[in-house]
C-alpha cells in the first residue's frame, strides 16, 4: 500500500479547490489523533531542531560538522559516535571535546512546541508511552518522567524512554556507575580529557590502607549509546516495549527521524504491526502517521500510512488549532494563585468533612462542632463553670484538692466569641459507683481530713496506705474449713474439742501423724546387700532346722533308754 504524502506547507497557504481533499485528509489526521487515547510517540533529533540543537543527518547535521572541523580523524561523522573511536586515544580525546560542547548547547536550549504538545498528549491521558532517540533531555525538563539515572524504568511511572541515554549524565567504563554531569567534568571533557571514576577510586584507596594490592580506577565517560554498542537497561526497554504491544495502541506517531538505525526500525514496525491489528467490537484499524522534513524510503509502504512533508513545529501548530475548536476544555487554564496550587477567582475553598463511621447517627455533626456548641456562654460577673469530664467517676485525690485552700480549676477555659443566643450548659451524666476498695480509700482519707491532717502531696501513696482490717467472726481458721460459716456467738474454751473435731478428729494431730509415718520410712537398700541378706537368713534358717531336728532325736534316745 502506498504512502499518502500531504506536503504541509503548501496545504497550508493554498485555497485551491482541487487541494481541498488533501487539506480533509490532514484535517482527519489531527481528529483521528484527538480522539485517540493510546498514542504511541516516536521522535528524534528533528523536534528539537528549532531550539538550537541540530540534527545528524542534514547538511547543516552533526556529522557534517563533525567533517569539516576534523578532517583527517574521521572518514565520515558517523564514526565519531561509534563505538571503535575508543581504541584509538586521538579520536577519544576528540569525541569528548565534541560532546562537551553539544552538551553546553542543550543545556541552554529550551523544549520546542512539539515537546509541549508531546507533554499535552501526556497530560490530557492520550499518551500511551513516548520513545525518543534525543539525548538533550528537553522531554525530562517538562516533566515527562524518563526513568533511568539509577532507578531503571517502570512500566506505570515511566512516560518517556531514552533510547540513546542521557547527556546529562555520565558513568564509568569500568564499573557502569551513573553520575550527574557536573561542571568541573563537564570542563576536563573540552579539554579532552576523562575524569576518574569517584567509586573505582575510593574502592582503590580503602583497599591501599588495609595494605591490599590497589585496583584499577576507570574513567567517566558520556551516558550515551554509540553505535555498535548495548544500552545499559536494554532489558528494560525490551520489557516496557512489550508490554505497550499488549495494551493495543491505536495511533504511531514518528516525528523528526529518519528511520535509519536498524533498533529504532525494528521497534517502529512492530508498533505499526500492534496499530493495524483490528481492534475493538468494530475491528476498526489504527493509523501510522509519520512527520518528517524528509520523505520516508521505499520500505515503509505498507507501514507508514501518511507522511506529513513538513517541519513537526509547524504541524504541530496546524493540530493544536483543531484541537481548541473540536475540544476547548482541554485548554482552558486556571488563575495560578501561587507556585503550587492553582484556584479560579471567585471559587470558594471546599473543606472535606470524614465520612461518618459505620454505626454512627445520621446528621450527626463532628466532634470538634459538638464540643464548640455545648460550651454556655458567658455574662457579666459569671464564673467560668468547669466542662463535665469524660469519666464521671470521683478520682480518689478528690478530697486532697478539696483540702487545699483557693483551689483553682486545673485548666481554665478560653473565652469564646458569641455567636447565637445563650445556651445551657450539658447536663453530667449520674455518677457511677465505686468499688469497695476506692470506697474504703475514700473513707481513710475523710477520716484524716476529720482529724485535721492532710496528706501530703508528694506522698500520696504512703497517705494512701490504710489497713483495713478484714471481717472477724472470733473463730480460729481450721486449715481446709474456714470460719466464715460458723457462728461466733459461742466462745471455743481451750482444751475442749470441738463438734467438726469430734466427727472429723483434730487437724492437728493428723498432721503430726502424717509427719511421724513420713519420718519413719525404710532407707533404700542396694541391691547386692539385699541378695546377701536373703542367703544369710536362708544359712541361718536351716542352721536352727538341723539344731531342732538333733535335739528331738537326742530326747527320743533318752526317753527310750529310760523305758
Amino acid at each position: 500500500m502506498p504512502i499518502t504524502t500531504l506536503p504541509l506547507e503548501h496545504l497550508l497557504t493554498s485555497a485551491d479547490a482541487a487541494d481541498f481533499p488533501a487539506r480533509r485528509q490532514l484535517s482527519d489526521v489531527s481528529t483521528r489523533i484527538l480522539k485517540s487515547k493510546k498514542v504511541v510517540v516516536v521522535s528524534g533529533a528533528g523536534i528539537s531542531c528549532s531550539s538550537g540543537i541540530p540534527d545528524f543527518r542534514s547538511e547543516d547535521g552533526l556529522y557534517a560538522l563533525v567533517k569539516a572541523r576534523y578532517p583527517d580523524a574521521f572518514f565520515t561523522g558517523k564514526d565519531l559516535f561509534s563505538s571503535g573511536l575508543f581504541s584509538n586515544p586521538n579520536t577519544t580525546s576528540l569525541f569528548y571535546t565534541f560532546i562537551a560542547e553539544l552538551s553546553l548547547a542543550c543545556n541552554k536550549a529550551q523544549p520546542t512546541r512539539t515537546h509541549h504538545f508531546i507533554h499535552k498528549l501526556e497530560r490530557t491521558g492520550r499518551l500511551l508511552r513516548s520513545y525518543t532517540q534525543n539525548v538533550d533531555g528537553l522531554e525530562r525538563r517538562l516533566g515527562l518522567e524518563s526513568g533511568g539515572r539509577g532507578n531503571g524504568l517502570k512500566k506505570k511511572t515511566t512516560r518517556n524512554v531514552e533510547l540513546h541515554g542521557d547527556l546529562g549524565r555520565v558513568r564509568c567504563v569500568l564499573c557502569m556507575t551513573d553520575y550527574p554531569a557536573k561542571e568541573e567534568w563537564v570542563g576536563m571533557f573540552q579539554e579532552g580529557l576523562a575524569p576518574d571514576c569517584p567509586a573505582c577510586a575510593e574502592r582503590c584507596e580503602s583497599r591501599v590502607k588495609r595494605s591490599a594490592r590497589a585496583t584499577t580506577v576507570g574513567t567517566l565517560r558520556p551516558a550515551i549509546v554509540l553505535y555498535d554498542e548495548p544500552h545499559p537497561l536494554g532489558d528494560d526497554i525490551g520489557e516496557l516495549q512489550g508490554f505497550d504491544l499488549s495494551r493495543g495502541p491505536d495511533i504511531l506517531l514518528i516525528m523528526g527521524t529518519s528511520l535509519k538505525v536498524h533498533g529504532l526500525k525494528r521497534l517502529v514496525k512492530d508498533f505499526a504491526k500492534a496499530v493495524h491489528t483490528p481492534t475493538g467490537a468494530a475491528g476498526k484499524k489504527g493509523i501510522v502517521v509519520f512527520v518528517n522534513a524528509t520523505p520516508p524510503g521505499k520500505e515503509w509502504e505498507g507501514i507508514i500510512d501518511v507522511h506529513v512533508h513538513g517541519t513537526t513545529d509547524r504541524w504541530v501548530e496546524k493540530v493544536e488549532e483543531e484541537w481548541r475548536r473540536i475540544k476547548p476544555g482541554d485548554w482552558e487554564v486556571q488563575t495560578r494563585l501561587d507556585g503550587e496550587m492553582a484556584q479560579v477567582k471567585g471559587v470558594k475553598e471546599v473543606v472535606q468533612v470524614p465520612k461518618a463511621k459505620a454505626g454512627s447517627q445520621l446528621g450527626s455533626k463532628p466532634k470538634a462542632t459538638q464540643d464548640k456548641e455545648n460550651v454556655p456562654l458567658l455574662t457579666a460577673g459569671q464564673l467560668p463553670t468547669p466542662r463535665s469530664s469524660q469519666s464521671p467517676r470521683k478520682s480518689p485525690f478528690a478530697s486532697l484538692s478539696a483540702l487545699r485552700p483557693n483551689a483553682m480549676p486545673s485548666s481554665p477555659l478560653r473565652p469564646t466569641k458569641s455567636v447565637g443566643a445563650l445556651r445551657p450548659a450539658t447536663p453530667a451524666a449520674p455518677p457511677t459507683p465505686l468499688s469497695p476498695s476506692k470506697r474504703r480509700a475514700n473513707m481513710a482519707n475523710d477520716d484524716a481530713a476529720a482529724a485535721g491532717s492532710s496528706p501530703s502531696p508528694s506522698k500520696k501513696n504512703k497517705s494512701l496506705e490504710v489497713s483495713v482490717r478484714p471481717p472477724q467472726t472470733c473463730l480460729q481458721a481450721t486449715p481446709g474449713r474456714g470460719n466464715l460459716f460458723a457462728s461466733p456467738r459461742k466462745q471455743v474454751q481451750v482444751g475442749t474439742k470441738t463438734p467438726d473435731e469430734e466427727v472429723f478428729g483434730s487437724p492437728v494431730k493428723a498432721s503430726k501423724k502424717v509427719v511421724a509415718a513420713t519420718t519413719r520410712r525404710k532407707k533404700p537398700v542396694a541391691a547386692g546387700k539385699e541378695n546377701a541378706e536373703v542367703e544369710e537368713a536362708g544359712t541361718i534358717k536351716a542352721t536352727v532346722a538341723g539344731r531342732v531336728a538333733g535335739t528331738r532325736r537326742k530326747v527320743a534316745t533318752v526317753a527310750a533308754v529310760a523305758a
